[in-house]
């Protein structure tokens, strides 16, 4: 008996076991095993299972042929990205928009291939597709002008991406001014508006300064009051509050909460709403990692059909103490939750600059159910240092996976000596195992454009706006182009 003889089910089953790089390497065998290798099962089962950073998935909408490229396209990203120095992979593009848009820091790359640029003083959210060149006007305002854009990025439940933006605009007739939440789908047949709704003045203040989009909640801080003031569940598309001011380890939190200012920081989770808060007044009170005593509060929707006021209110759920930089913390893991326990655990990635080093780490947040007798559930946290470079790194850019794989660039901004790129992998995938994290040695910018024959007017300054991709190992940057005009360098790395 042959392996090729073997029963198909019990072929796929020894199949599930090979790496992509594998798989690609078995059609070249013979031309049975070939035929094997373009089963929708094989790179189903081969999707589930890679420690690789992907889109969600496998999901029944995705054709085989788009599993495996991804996971191809992954690999291939993967098998440079920190075992050696990044170099340019395919010769360097830039795109022109029909008008000079690209102004200050209004736009945006969502997943390396669409760029959205919103018309600040025009009524106008335009979306140029980055591999065909096509415009998408995605949002058009009725008689008034986008006066400010903020936006936020999360992972579709099919497997693409959704923009949730909070636009201002001013009606052209008037001095009045109001708040929309915009939701905008990206999938391959290219952008579409989703939906758009108003926020009334009374819930969303006057200002904001932090949006984060997790898979269904939305929130969002407003930095003239210092408040939390809104969050959204993007499946209902209902409003909420969030609660006054309260704490039970700190009762004299809500005092202070609005008499001193407040460093905040709100991470939007599949699961719950995290706030921290740390006093100005103890920022100087660091611990040896950089960090800071801070309150992390969790916030979940209510149970359903408890809604007392109009809006409804958030639930505080769990509360505690931590040692954390609220001010470099990233989402590195969702929402994992043990089903014996009760226990939900979520990782955030951090960095902090202490004697001319960069440090990396990864913190794991344990949100344990309340005890009895008890109102609130406890947060603790637990760290781990993953890497380090040398030098200040004052830009970190990644693209995490659903299932806590992870890539991305830290990047080394001087303006005496240019900018320099390292490039990193993390595995934060084990609830119980710790995390993991590889950099690979950093390379100045300057010497990989010069090799590549990189053109002179797109090479990088050392103060420029980064958007990444990790799937794809893309950077994109605004630089100025021929006549004055800006112009998105696209640059692929590995």
């Amino acid at each position: 008996m042959t392996l090729t003889s073997l029963p198909h089910d019990a072929l796929y089953r020894v199949l599930s076991f090979l790496s992509v790089r594998e798989i690609i390497c078995l059609r070249l065998v013979c031309k049975d095993f070939r035929d094997l290798t373009f089963h929708s099962a094989i790179w189903h089962d081969a999707y589930k299972h890679a420690k690789l950073p992907r889109p969600l998935g496998p999901l029944d909408s995705q054709s085989r042929e788009f599993l495996e490229s991804t996971l191809v396209k992954s690999t291939q990203v993967g098998v440079k990205w920190n075992k050696q120095a990044l170099t340019i992979t395919s010769k360097a593009t830039w795109f022109e928009p029909e008008w000079s848009a690209l102004q200050g820091d209004h736009w945006e790359v969502v997943a390396g291939l669409w760029l959205v640029i919103p018309h600040i003083s025009g009524p106008n959210i335009l979306c140029y597709d980055l591999e065909r060149g096509l415009r998408h006007v995605v949002y058009h305002t009725d008689g008034a002008q986008i006066l400010s854009f903020k936006s936020a990025i999360s992972e579709a439940a099919d497997g693409g991406c959704v923009m949730h933006a909070i636009v201002i605009e001013s009606a052209r007739s008037s001095p009045s001014f109001s708040h929309k939440l915009l939701s905008i789908r990206f999938s391959s047949d290219g952008p579409s508006l989703e939906f758009s709704m108003v926020i009334p003045d009374d819930i969303i203040g006057m200002g904001m300064s932090q949006l984060s989009a997790g898979k269904h909640l939305l929130c969002m801080s407003d930095h003239s009051t210092g408040t939390l003031n809104l969050a959204v569940d993007t499946r209902t598309r209902v409003l909420y509050r969030f609660p006054p001011p309260s704490s039970i380890i700190d009762p004299n939190f809500a005092v202070t909460c609005t008499q001193e200012t407040y460093l905040k920081r709100l991470i939007a989770t599949e699961t719950h709403i995290l706030a921290m808060f740390t006093p100005l007044t103890i920022v100087s009170e660091l611990d040896e990692g950089g960090n800071c005593r801070a309150i992390i509060q969790a916030f979940a929707l209510p149970p359903a059909g408890i809604t007392t006021t109009s809006p409804p209110t958030l639930q505080l759920t769990h509360e505690g103490h931590c040692y954390l930089d609220i001010e470099r913390v990233s989402l590195l893991c969702d929402s994992m939750t043990n089903a014996v326990t009760g226990k939900t655990q979520m990782k955030f990635l951090t960095h902090c600059m202490r004697l001319n080093l960069t440090k990396y780490f990864a913190h794991r947040v344990t949100l344990s159910p309340p005890l009895s007798g008890q109102k609130l559930g406890h947060i603790s946290l637990s760290t781990e240092q993953l890497f380090s470079v040398p030098g200040y790194a004052n830009t970190m850019k990644f693209t995490k996976s659903f299932d806590g794989h992870a890539r991305g660039i830290c990047v080394l901004h001087n303006e005496r000596d240019g900018t320099e790129f390292y490039g990193f992998t993390i595995d934060a995938s084990s609830m119980d195992e710790p995390c993991s994290g590889i950099i690979g040695p950093g390379v100045d910018i300057k010497e990989v454009e010069a090799t590549e024959s990189f053109p002179s007017s797109l090479r990088m300054t050392w103060n420029v706006k980064l958007a990444f991709d990790g799937y794809l190992g893309r950077i994109c940057y605004r630089k100025r182009g021929h006549a004055g005009r800006n112009v998105l360098a696209i640059v692929d790395l590995a």
